[in-house]
């Protein structure tokens, strides 16, 4: 591993010399957030709204979908008088972006984007554009955020995230050399050995970091492996987590093994940074200059303080697909308190989790991850836990134990949880070596699969690649007929199983020239799939039936529609 460069050199060379090359004022916007943030609350929130006003012409004069829905519900954005009176506007959700697909894009001529894709932590990832004029907006919130715990432009950052690990050589030398201009060391939370753990803690005493960032999970599993081994960590100046809720005990546990602060950030990849922790650790600023947020609650109305709601959230800087109140699926906690720091950024008390991350009892009551949690610390000898859902009847309670686990703490445990639940609440307590990380490389403690199924709903069978587009973004282009015949929707995950070279992949479907019948490997794919490779072509659902629809098409070499395998589109199964 190549030495960092000196920290001066990259925040007065290297970083803005970089930028003068790319011509995107991140610098200058960062300057003007900086600005921003100790403006007082009314004056962000005029700044605010008139962000909101261009947002909201914008789309009802550019982007198809907000034009029809505006029209079909009567709503005029142009007497919109404040940002209250976007409760008006219904909610966007995830379903609706993977059914409108372009629809939703701005077809304004000046406007540019580029693809972009959520992990798919409820099951199926999210795929959407990003604004381009809105990219350095992306980096200067995010450095704005990081100058909070006193890192700034040059210093050294390591980040124990969820780094691919199947990436190309061409791809692993263009981040290293990124990575390396930008004083850069990252970590992949996928393969935490003890082994990996131990040089990866050997790593961070070489490379010394300003800063630590990284999934919750992950950095206290690596934190709790260093204190039980004896190993050291260097202190750097700060650690960020985000990607997960953040529990008091990862906290402490965290902030005992780096002897450094730990600030709590929430975003998204469809956002970027929406709130962060300051100095002052009392609760997270919502970047009110930058984010329209609401916290809904389950009644429908705006949640009061202490309650906890929906975070429902309007990006003022996406122009090219517009996020207008959307469904994020995250929990919070408002709050009216002000914060000492000075800042004009109002703030969230804390994040609550995935609206997901709840048990429902057999009544229907939700029991949160905050029950959850504290209850891991009412015995001793828990190291890590996992509760899984499958039916309302009970739970599956997973157990990582440590040196002080006894076996007679699940009759504590299962008091505790039938006292909150109910008195039958069935209760499987398995002790087990491990919980596995997810796809993304985090950990979740709460899984609820109550009646759902992954299902195949389409198939393309026995198509042959036609072509090969590698300079482009990873995907699979389709024949919009073919798309349209097998059910396959633009922007869908799809599995890709090649007959010819025995190669699964999970990619995405983009929609090629109706009727030319070609099926092209672009990015990454092309090196899986190589022209005349025979494939078939699959996409899932979720289902809660018995039984569910599936179109399964048979195509010809040329990629022609032959028949349906069922004995009609649709058929069920």
């Amino acid at each position: 591993m190549l030495p960092p460069l000196p920290e001066s050199l990259v925040r007065n060379v290297v970083y803005p010399v970089y930028r003068g090359f790319r011509r995107d004022r991140v610098l200058d916007i960062l300057d003007e957030l900086e600005h921003n943030q100790f403006l007082p609350e009314g004056e962000i929130e005029d700044l605010k709204w008139r962000k909101l006003s261009v947002l909201l012409e914008a789309a009802e004069h550019h982007v198809p979908y907000y034009r029809d829905l505006f029209e079909r519900e009567g709503i005029d954005p142009a007497a919109f008088e404040s940002p209250a009176d976007m409760v008006a506007i219904p909610f966007l959700t995830k379903e609706i972006i993977r059914g409108e697909k372009r629809r939703m894009i701005s077809k304004d001529p000046l406007r540019r984007g580029y693809p972009s894709s959520t992990g798919g932590s409820t099951g199926e990832p999210l795929h959407f554009w990003c604004d381009t004029a809105a990219d350095p907006v992306r980096r200067a919130t995010s450095m704005r955020g990081y100058r909070w715990t006193g890192f700034d432009i040059g210093g050294r950052q390591a980040m124990l995230w969820g780094s691919h690990l199947d990436r190309s050589l061409k791809e692993r030398v263009s981040e290293g050399a990124k990575n390396f201009f930008n004083n850069i060391m990252t970590l992949s939370s996928f393969d935490m050995t003890p082994e990996t753990m131990r040089r990866y803690a050997a790593k961070l005493r070489r490379f010394r970091p300003s800063i630590v960032i990284g999934y919750p999970s992950a950095l206290t599993a690596f934190s709790e492996f260093c204190r039980g081994a004896g190993v050291r960590l260097p202190s750097p100046k700060a650690v960020v987590t985000g990607g997960e809720r953040l529990f008091p005990h990862q906290r402490d546990l965290i902030e005992g093994a780096f002897h450094a602060d730990v600030f709590d950030r929430y975003g998204s990849r469809e956002f970027s940074t929406v709130a962060l922790e300051c100095s002052e650790h009392k609760g997270l600023h919502i970047f009110n200059d930058l984010f329209h947020v609401e916290v809904i609650h389950e009644s429908g109305r705006a949640a009061q303080s202490g309650e906890i709601g929906e975070l429902v959230i309007t990006d003022l800087s996406n122009l090219y697909m517009p996020f207008i109140r959307y469904r994020t699926g995250d929990l919070a906690m408002p709050t009216q308190r002000k914060c000492r720091c000075g800042r004009g950024l109002p703030l969230l008390e804390r994040i609550e989790g995935r609206s997901f991350d709840s048990i429902v009892t057999p009544e229907g009551k939700k029991v949160g991850g905050f029950f959850w949690t504290l209850l891991s610390r009412a015995v001793p000898g828990i190291d890590r836990f996992q509760i899984e859902q499958r039916e309302r009847a009970g739970i599956i309670f997973r157990i990582v134990p440590g040196e002080a686990w006894r076996d007679d703490h699940i009759e504590v445990l299962a008091g505790k949880i039938r006292e909150n639940c109910c008195e039958n609440f069935r209760i499987d307590f398995q002790v087990v070596d491990d919980i596995p990380l997810t796809p993304a490389g985090k950990t979740k403690f709460i899984i609820s699969n109550i009646e759902e199924r992954l299902v195949i709903k389409s198939k393309i069978h026995k198509a042959h690649i036609s072509g090969d587009a590698p300079e482009e973004n990873d995907c699979l282009r389709i024949d919009v007929k073919l798309m349209e015949l097998g059910n396959v929707a633009a922007f869908e995950k799809i599995l890709i199983v090649n007959a010819t070279s025995g190669a699964r992949l999970e990619t995405f479907a983009l929609e090629a020239e109706r009727g030319s019948g070609d099926i092209i490997a672009c990015g990454a794919v092309s090196r899986l799939c190589r022209p005349g490779d025979e494939i078939s072509v699959m996409a899932f659902t979720w289902s809660t039936g018995e039984s569910d629809d599936f179109s399964n098409i048979l195509v010809d070499e040329e990629n022609r529609f032959v028949r349906y395998l069922t004995e009609k589109a649709g058929d069920r199964i």
